[in-house]
């Protein structure tokens, strides 16, 4: 009756024509009042749930808030301790670094004096080499020329009755080298005694071992009076020269390589042996430095260690003093 009543009213006043109520708008009405009804409890419902949510969370908050303040009062006196440490060690590093500083110039200035000290040694060393090589090669040649030779090609000139005098000569300066003294005989010329190194040169060759005493000769320390004779004598005589051995005696001419080339070696030798000693002396100085400069080197690891070891302590302390502020946050 009310509906009926207040659609009557509203479509006369309103709209100006009758209203009519049936029971199927009616009960339209009331299906949309409901559902409109259900949304507005359903959004109230809604708000009200974030309301509680919310305020339980601002709990929660304060109550953190409230702890880390708790913690953060339980952490200062740490702060205090490793914030007075940081200060400390900060005192240490600046003045390692000095020395750091002060032993890193020292090394440097050592490897300079090490890197100059090998560079006089290595030029010493190359002009060793360089003068040796003059005289290595004619030496290499005579043990090759002696490597050819046979025991039956010095049975050969050992058995010579009248050996030619190239045989003779190349004979005498073996003998010579190998500190072999003459026999005196008489010379069917004059009547007068003179030297003769034929007989010993027999006994000489009819060592087993010749052939092995002349490859194993110490080339380093012939005696200055034998190799100055070779040197006066020998070397210069135009007729001992390997080519002119060869006819008469192959195995006299490897044993003609043979002098030749101790005579060059000893001549290069005295040259070089002033400059191995001036090497020596520059080696042992290098090795000196080379010592002095090692010990420098440890020493300045070590203080560099030291430092890095502050370094990451003052590093892990100011992570420490760190942590409460970003507990906070």
């Amino acid at each position: 009756a009310v509906v009926s009543t207040q659609s009557g009213h509203y479509g006369r006043g309103e709209l100006g024509r009758h209203n009519y109520v049936t029971p199927t708008s009616y009960l339209e009405l009331i299906y949309t009042y409901k559902n409109l009804l259900g949304k507005c409890r359903d959004k109230v419902a809604y708000q009200k749930k974030r309301y509680t949510v919310g305020l339980e969370k601002l709990d929660s908050a304060r109550s953190q808030v409230s702890q880390m303040q708790l913690d953060l009062k339980a952490l200062q006196p740490q702060l205090v301790v490793a914030s007075k440490e940081v200060d400390e060690i900060m005192v240490v590093i600046e003045r390692d670094s000095i020395e750091v500083a002060k032993t890193e110039k020292i090394v440097k200035a050592e490897e300079v004096v090490a890197n100059e000290q090998a560079a006089v040694a290595k030029g010493i060393k190359d002009e060793c080499d360089a003068d040796l090589a003059e005289a290595i090669p004619i030496l290499e040649a005579a043990l090759a020329a002696l490597n050819t030779l046979t025991p039956s090609d010095i049975t050969i000139v050992k058995s010579m009755k009248s050996p030619p005098p190239g045989v003779r000569l190349v004979m005498e300066a073996v003998c010579i080298l190998k500190g072999i003294k003459p026999e005196r005989v008489n010379d069917p010329a004059t009547g007068k005694k003179v030297d003769d190194f034929w007989k010993p040169s027999q006994k000489v060759l009819g060592d087993m071992k010749f052939l092995q005493s002349l490859r194993e000769y110490d080339k380093d320390n012939v005696s200055p009076p034998i190799i100055k004779k070779i040197r006066n004598t020998y070397i210069p005589n135009p007729e001992f020269v390997p080519e002119k051995i060869r006819q008469a005696s192959n195995a006299a001419e490897g044993l003609c390589k043979w002098v030749r080339a101790i005579e060059a070696y000893d001549r290069v030798a005295k040259v070089v042996a002033p400059k191995k000693a001036a090497l020596a002396i520059a080696e042992s100085k290098f090795a000196e430095a080379q010592k002095s400069l090692n010990a420098k080197r440890a020493m300045l690891k070590e203080v560099q260690d030291k430092l890095q070891s502050l370094r990451d302590k003052f590093e892990e302390n100011t992570k420490k003093k760190k942590v409460p502020t970003a507990t906070l946050r």
